[in-house]
């Protein structure tokens, strides 16, 4: 019964080959640029919506459908990896992906405040351009860099 068990080694090797085939699908498979660039326009274009709306006009339409387009680009995003068996998670495992969602979510509020404020406060007409371009630009980097949510760990 004892020989049943696994020794440490064959444990460790069991689970480095493991993490090593998740890894390698995660490299070799990724969804169509395509969908990315929709994805990240239309988060793109709810920013700019945000910055660009006053009272209750058209921009605010904007921000609607750059919303829907985006919850359904995303769920295609989830549903392509999901039959693929590659799970995204919400909530990342390891310290270093935390760290950079956090810093996006700062950044991104950041980006959407700014977006609104430069605007309508100090009458920078542009500010909402710059900041839809650069949440589009952002997320694309995010969708490529950390397309489950989890850190792609690199050989050496």
């Amino acid at each position: 019964m004892k020989n049943d068990l696994p020794s440490q080694t064959e444990a460790e090797d069991a689970l480095n080959a493991v993490h090593n085939i998740q890894q390698n699908l995660l490299i070799e498979y990724s969804p169509p640029v395509w969908l990315r660039l929709i994805m990240s326009l239309s988060y793109g274009a709810i920013f700019f919506g945000y910055g660009m709306t006053e009272h209750e006009n058209n921009w605010a339409l904007a921000m609607i459908v750059g919303a829907i387009i985006f919850t359904l680009s995303t769920a295609l995003y989830y549903y392509l990896y999901k039959i693929q068996g590659i799970k995204i998670r919400i909530i990342p495992r390891s310290i270093k992906a935390e760290k950079i969602n956090a810093y996006a979510a700062i950044g991104f509020a950041a980006l959407g405040f700014f977006s609104r404020f430069l605007r309508t406060d100090i009458s920078l007409d542009w500010a909402p351009h710059i900041c839809a371009a650069t949440a589009s630009i952002v997320m694309f980097w995010l969708l490529i860099m950390l397309p489950t949510g989890e850190t792609v760990v690199e050989e050496k």
